[in-house]
């Protein structure tokens, strides 16, 4: 009769497990990931030639949960959503990102670096506040 009870809980306790492992996503939670235009903040202060409009230095992509992140593709940062599916993130593009229309696919290199596919741009995690090093 033990047997019998002992088989039943591990089968209750096997049965109620998800596969709902979201550590992938929890892993990017924090983080933020630059595309750098300039090697070096000299480089960019370099091109700046009018004193009167910036050239942007850099592309940013921040996950702020394990759903939502903020984009920013030139000086205008996006709420967007994302998923991970494999080793790809998909940034969904909606009504409210006129910044860019359709989807943005990035390849997980590893955990601090990022791939997206559509121009092969890599996106490296930014380590503290500064850009450059």
């Amino acid at each position: 009769m033990k047997i019998y009870f002992l088989i039943s809980v591990i089968g209750i306790l096997l049965l109620s497990c998800t596969n709902d492992d979201d550590s992938e996503q929890s892993s990017f939670i924090g983080k933020t990931f630059d595309h750098l235009y300039f090697k070096t903040e000299q480089e960019c202060t370099n091109a700046q030639t009018n004193q009167d409009f910036f050239i942007n230095c850099h592309q940013e992509l921040s996950f702020t949960d394990n759903k939502k992140a903020v984009i920013m593709l030139t000086d205008i940062r996006y709420s967007v959503n994302y998923t991970i599916e494999g080793n790809k993130i998909i940034i969904n593009a909606s009504p409210s990102t006129s910044g860019f229309l359709n989807n943005m696919t990035f390849e997980i290199i590893n955990a601090s670096s990022l791939k997206l596919i559509n121009d092969h741009t890599t996106w490296n995690e930014r380590i503290g506040n500064t850009l450059w090093d």
